[in-house]
């Protein structure tokens, strides 16, 4: 967004503080919709999918038959499972079997007003019934899947790679306040409507305490040094809580583009494999 637009809506937002809390929730509630591209249509004709009843919709959920090991994709914020369509194919031919989902009003699930704390539970709910030994999830499908480990300690993965790691959930509220050119004392009510709509502290909400309650074995953290999405320093400061984890940093694929990296998934393979 331009810099006059965002000094203009940060000057609107102070005077009409009400209308602009709304229009930033709507951007936590109702993910954007991006068209499908080729690669991810074709991904989807092999899939077994099935619909699932979860809340106030049904959820499209995948299984690509490969081998006996069960692995569970988590998408981000705004993704979709065929996002992962590169790594399905690779995953397959490797003798896995792959399952996914589409969380609440994102790709082909039911569009419906939805939350980031719907996924949670929705990916807590998917782990539950697969029960996978492997779970791979990109960017925001880490912030879901932590806490929803760290809720349930029934929930446990052997092994669990995470394809860029949001920390502070707080960030996240900052990065669309910043995208919307908000004044502070809008983001502040904000917050104020989160937590009370959600009976939580957005304080507490970071993977680098998640992590230190969660039954992960053995952990994988990969991001790129360059990532003009989320910055390399919320992965480190996971890594750092987190004694049974890796770090690998990369270089030259950003935050989408590491999905489709060939040397990227070379490296989630071995791991898988190890």
């Amino acid at each position: 967004m331009p810099l006059m637009m965002k000094s203009v809506i940060t000057l609107l937002s102070f005077i009409f503080p009400d209308f602009f809390v709304k229009k930033a929730y709507q951007q936590l509630t109702r993910p954007k919709f991006y068209p499908y591209r080729a690669h991810e249509k074709d991904i989807l004709e092999d899939a077994i999918t099935a619909d699932l009843a979860f809340k106030k919709g049904n959820i499209k959920t995948y299984k690509w038959l490969g081998g006996l090991q069960k692995i569970l994709l988590i998408h981000g914020w705004e993704g979709r499972v065929t996002h992962f369509s590169v790594l399905i194919q690779h995953l397959i031919k490797a003798g896995y079997t792959v399952y996914g989902f589409d969380a609440p009003s994102h790709g082909l699930s039911d569009k419906v007003e939805t939350s980031l704390f719907d996924f949670i539970d929705l990916v807590g709910e998917m782990i539950e019934v697969v029960q996978p030994k492997i779970a791979i999830s990109h960017s925001f499908g880490a912030v879901a899947t932590t806490y929803s480990l760290a809720k349930n300690s029934e929930l446990k993965l052997d092994k669990y790679v995470l394809i860029t790691c949001p920390d502070k959930f707080r960030e996240r509220i900052d990065a669309v306040a910043n995208d919307f050119g908000l004044a502070k004392g809008v983001v502040d009510r904000l917050i104020i409507k989160i937590e009370r709509d959600f009976n939580l502290d957005v304080g507490r909400l970071n993977v680098s305490e998640f992590v230190k309650k969660i039954k992960v074995r053995k952990a994988y953290i990969l991001h790129d040094q360059d990532d003009r999405q989320l910055p390399l320093s919320q992965s480190v400061q996971v890594h750092e809580n987190w004694p049974n984890s890796d770090l690998e940093v990369v270089r030259g694929t950003g935050h989408f583009k590491i999905l489709q990296d060939e040397e990227v998934i070379a490296k989630i393979l071995k791991f898988s494999a190890s």
